[in-house]
């Protein structure tokens, strides 16, 4: 049994055993059932409430809940003066104590009015409800919270990034290929030397690029040729060389570390692991979240800008 069946159990046999529940209203009528009673010691002002929660609605999906990612949410308490403006899962923060377990639910019309601030969806069922199943697992001061939260994202990450290269390996040792490995995880391969030093930070690089995923699905390039074979092509977008100032660009970190490894002239496939990527966000129908990326790079031009030239900040490829 998952982490997530184990919560809604607990908190929905709590519920069945109703004999100690608390039906509680906020000031502007929003309701919720407190199955759990924690310490009873509320939130002050400016401090974080921390806390886990699983929303889904009356059919039994599961629209969101944090169990499965590990990273618990959290609100800020604001100050009283803007009670009369807060919506009433907001408002109901501020009742809630440590150790807490409360069930809420509403309508998925009142749910898009109230806490998403707009309609609800065309083709979305209307006479659907919405309930959220909430623990509170601390309240804590800002500095406190975000040092928990830097500690739990660097163990994420590591964690992440140890998948990702393990992947990586398999799939390069499934394929014959043996690849050079950088300290932060990339493995590549230089398929074409070049001559002169490796770029430095802050140089100027002129790139062709061609981005795909480990299955082989492409998602974006720089050359036109490409892009047509690989279904990519649009007539909006100009296809030319792309400019990246070394660890200065808004490009991902897996960019900045494999241009390091380059000069001019060679080219390279580099195998970025997604804590280098672009992370647990999805970024479109093809880079899900978690997702390694492969890059074929040709490092057209190395250049070192004068004193009185700025850097250059191009878009981030991938898009």
């Amino acid at each position: 049994m998952n982490k997530i069946s184990i919560a809604l159990m607990g908190l929905l046999l709590a519920l069945a055993a109703c004999d100690n529940s608390t039906v509680k209203e906020t000031p502007n009528g929003f309701k919720f059932t407190v199955a759990k009673a924690g310490d009873g010691v509320l939130p002050k002002t400016g401090e974080i409430l921390v806390f886990d929660f699983t929303m889904k609605d009356s059919k039994d999906s599961v629209w969101q809940e944090t169990y499965k990612a590990g990273m618990p949410a959290a609100v800020m308490i604001a100050d009283s003066s803007a009670l009369k403006d807060e919506n009433g899962m907001v408002q109901m923060f501020r009742q809630l104590s440590k150790g807490d377990s409360v069930v809420t639910n509403m309508p998925i019309t009142k749910f898009f009015k109230d806490v998403v601030g707009s309609p609800v969806p065309p083709k979305m069922d209307s006479t659907l409800s919405i309930s959220y199943l909430i623990k509170v697992t601390d309240i804590t001061d800002r500095e406190k919270y975000m040092a928990k939260q830097k500690e739990t994202m660097e163990k994420k990450s590591a964690e992440q990034l140890a998948k990702d290269v393990a992947v990586i390996d398999k799939f390069l040792a499934d394929k014959n290929i043996t690849a050079q490995k950088t300290e932060s995880g990339i493995r590549y391969i230089i398929t074409q030397p070049g001559t002169g030093e490796n770029a430095a930070p802050g140089q100027n690089v002129k790139v062709n690029y061609t981005g795909y995923l480990l299955n082989g699905k492409h998602f974006d390039t720089s050359v036109k040729e490409v892009a047509q074979a690989n279904g990519l092509y649009n007539a909006q977008r100009p296809y030319e060389p792309f400019d990246v100032v070394v660890d200065r660009s808004n490009v991902i970190r897996g960019w900045h570390e494999a241009l390091k490894t380059m000069n001019k002239g060679s080219k390279g496939t580099f195998y970025i692991p997604s804590t280098l990527g672009y992370g647990p966000q999805r970024m479109s129908e093809v880079i899900g979240e978690n997702e390694v990326l492969v890059f074929d790079i040709e490092m057209l031009d190395v250049t070192t800008p004068s004193e009185n030239e700025g850097p250059k900040m191009p878009k981030m490829p991938g898009h």
